[in-house]
């Protein structure tokens, strides 16, 4: 077998895998790694104490291929392992693996002639996610995988710090040592800090578009990073506190990395731990830990994220860690009367609270009046009327036009019946027109209708101008129906929304995409769909059709205009 010290040729690139306990996966990687063309390799597969067949298993590859090596290690965490992995490779590029994921076929290919091609001192490239029935991309609305990049600083990319994995990038050796990299020897979220280190040290990196790496979602819970605990929240705190310290003089990178803070993984990590129901001496470690992590990051970055994000880490700023996690679990939980009672005793928490980091309006505005719309219906007239007095008052303008802003005026009414009704809309509109039917009299329009607890009583509003018109929609088991008289209107196109009684609002009425086509000059009625303006339905009322000779001048007069 071919060693080290008999080499002719250090390797071109080193693949650095860490193992412990992962016989039911190794061998299924160090195919995907044999077969990835790059002839001039090594395959360092450290195990660090399996007690299973893992190591039996690797050396079964390295008896039939000389680029299979195997160092038994004493380190005690994947982080060391990978570094005494590091410290025995050879190779001129580095790339790591994790014993229990894929490797895709020409990933290692494509990073490879990435980085001989641009000179760059490390690549990044996409990855998928897979479990036993299926398989999904995690990056699949992320821009930076949208093409591929050469050579650019981090600054032109800063989205690309985000992702913080080691194992979807390849990295010049010569940069690896002189940025001076190594993992710190925890046990868990031990590549945020390099891979960080390394993004703000890069001079020029490169990006490979297609997926490099195939990442196993075991859902076991065995992955130390995706616990609850104070520990693990508190050593991830510790390693982000370590990252703003990288990026505090670079403007762009650490707008990112408060994003990251806020809007992904420091909010991921501390929803889990609020979840658990923290005793009050975890909670007050992580509390400590948080405030050194919030002085080295700008708050200003949270205003931006998702309402409910924002909530929590309102809640958890304000102290109120009781009813964070209450909020955590309530507000995503299937039963509406919960996800109601996570809303409103996080907002009459902040209203008490003095933080002052977000405008209770605005959570308001985006976050408990959908949750109303989207709920409502179902807790019943008593439960509503009951809680409504505590919420007509709250602060802030009304949300953009649209149930939610139908809903914040019924709030402020203090009507539980016409707050019931808007959520009960949600379900109806926008009304979708599914056929007209033209008729000597006018045109019958129709529609289906999903099945809803609660069904208000709907009128189309019909506008040509200054002039309005209110027709009835006749509902029943699974459609509606409604009649629109050509007697009683005036020749022009009229536009169309529809509203329900106890609802302050208008909302659209859009045509099915089907087709329209010209009906006959017999029928008063032409249907219409504005295309450009979301399918929108209306409707062109004709001229009455004249007979004899003043008839014949006006169509002879229209054409010729």
């Amino acid at each position: 077998m071919t060693t080290p010290a008999t080499r002719i040729q250090p390797p071109l690139l080193s693949v650095v895998v860490p193992a412990r306990n992962s016989a039911p996966w190794v061998g299924e990687l160090l195919e995907s790694l044999l077969a990835q063309g790059v002839e001039s390799s090594e395959i360092i597969v450290v195990d660090n104490g399996s007690c299973d067949d893992t190591a039996e298993i690797v050396e079964q590859h390295t008896a039939r291929d000389p680029r299979v090596r195997l160092i038994r290690s004493q380190a005690t965490s994947a982080a060391a392992a990978r570094n005494d992995g590091v410290d025995a490779a050879l190779g001129a590029y580095l790339v790591f693996a994790d014993s229990d994921d894929i490797v895709p076929d020409g990933a290692h290919e494509a990073m490879l002639a990435a980085l001989e091609a641009s000179g760059s001192d490390m690549v990044i490239g996409d990855h998928l996610k897979f479990s036993p029935t299926s398989t999904w991309s995690p990056t699949k609305r992320w821009s930076p995988f949208d093409e591929p990049l050469r050579a650019v600083p981090p600054e032109d990319a800063p989205s690309l710090m985000t992702g913080r994995a080691c194992w979807n990038r390849m990295f010049r050796r010569s940069f690896w040592n002189r940025a001076g990299l190594r993992f710190p020897e925890i046990p868990s979220v031990d590549d945020i800090v390099p891979m960080t280190r390394a993004f703000v040290s890069a001079e020029s990196l490169d990006v490979v578009p297609s997926p490099v790496y195939l990442y196993r979602d075991r859902h076991d819970g065995s992955s130390i990073s995706q616990r609850s605990d104070a520990a693990t929240t508190v050593r991830y705190l510790q390693q982000e506190t370590i990252c703003a310290r990288l990026v505090a003089d670079r403007p762009g990178l650490r707008a990112q990395h408060a994003e990251i803070v806020f809007d992904a993984d420091g909010w991921a990590h501390l929803a889990r731990f609020v979840a658990s129901r923290p005793s009050s001496a975890d909670t007050a470690a992580v509390r400590a830990e948080l405030g050194r992590l919030l002085d080295a990051v700008p708050l200003g970055a949270a205003h931006g994220i998702e309402v409910g994000r924002r909530v929590l880490w309102a809640l958890v700023l304000d102290g109120s860690w009781d009813v964070a996690s209450a909020f955590v679990t309530g507000s995503v939980s299937a039963d509406a009367r919960e996800r109601l009672d996570a809303w409103i005793a996080a907002i009459g928490a902040l209203r008490a609270g003095g933080s002052g980091l977000f405008d209770l309006g605005d959570i308001v505005g985006a976050g408990l009046f959908p949750a109303l719309v989207n709920g409502a219906d179902a807790v019943g007239h008593d439960w509503l009327a009951a809680a409504l007095p505590t919420l007509q008052d709250l602060p802030g303008g009304d949300p953009s036009p649209g149930l939610a802003s139908s809903m914040a005026r019924a709030v402020r009414s203090g009507d539980a019946r016409a707050v019931m009704s808007v959520s009960g809309l949600r379900h109806l509109v926008p009304l979708v027109v599914g056929a007209a039917v033209p008729t000597l009299d006018g045109l019958e329009i129709s529609g289906a209708l999903p099945a809803s607890s609660v069904r208000p009583a709907m009128a189309l509003r019909l506008q040509n101008g200054a002039t309005t018109l209110v027709v009835r929609v006749e509902s029943g088991p699974g459609s509606w129906t409604a009649f629109l008289d050509g007697s009683s209107m005036g020749a022009g196109r009229w536009t169309m929304t529809v509203g329900a009684d106890d609802v302050d609002g208008q909302f659209p009425v859009v045509s099915a995409r089907m087709a329209l086509p010209p009906i006959g000059d017999a029928f008063p009625i032409q249907p219409l769909a504005d295309r450009a303006d979301g399918w929108r339905f209306l409707v062109d009322r004709r001229h009455p059709r004249r007979t004899g000779l003043g008839a014949l001048v006006e169509r002879v007069r229209r054409r010729t205009r």
